[in-house]
């Protein structure tokens, strides 16, 4: 199982850049045959979705142990909801900041949150729930690869060198 992160939608890109500092905007779960993701709610597709050109696998945590069967049972069992509201405060999360808080969590599920929820259920240490804020994406790309906007940071490397 591996951990996808998604980046180059221009506009969500773009988007989520502003707000959390990556382009990356999506994240969920291949196994190299489906996906698991969550939309409007969990969902699993065929693998792949994205073009291999927008996405980085990573491995899962040491000691995680996320699998199909557990996924294809929270496709099953898990009546969560977007958390449209929850995208939303990630564009004012820095005035939280600004004055000592946490955003809150204002209910339904995003993405991000779907994977580190998946995650702490499977063995991996709980990292986002101290101060009870919803992960994003670059949140995740930060705990699990140890860079923000891993994708730029690849194509920059490649420029480089090939330059």
């Amino acid at each position: 199982m591996k951990i996808v992160f998604v980046y180059g939608k221009p506009f969500s890109s773009a988007l989520t850049k502003f707000f959390t500092g990556s382009t990356c905007y999506h994240v969920g779960f291949t196994d190299g045959i489906k996906f698991w993701d969550m939309n409007l709610i969990r969902r699993r597709r065929n693998w792949p979705v994205y073009a291999e050109a927008n996405v980085i696998l990573a491995d899962l945590p040491a000691g995680c142990s996320v699998t199909a069967e557990y996924l294809d049972h929270q496709l099953d069992t898990d009546g969560a909801v977007y958390g449209v509201w929850d995208y939303l405060l990630f564009s004012v999360r820095w005035a939280y900041h600004l004055v000592g808080k946490s955003t809150r969590n204002a209910s339904g599920v995003i993405c991000s949150e779907m994977v580190a929820n998946d995650l702490a259920a499977n063995g991996w240490p709980a990292r986002f729930w101290l101060n009870k804020e919803v992960p994003s994406p670059a949140d995740l790309e930060l705990a699990i690869m140890g860079i923000k906007d891993a994708m730029t940071a690849k194509r920059l490397q490649a420029a480089s060198v090939s330059g």
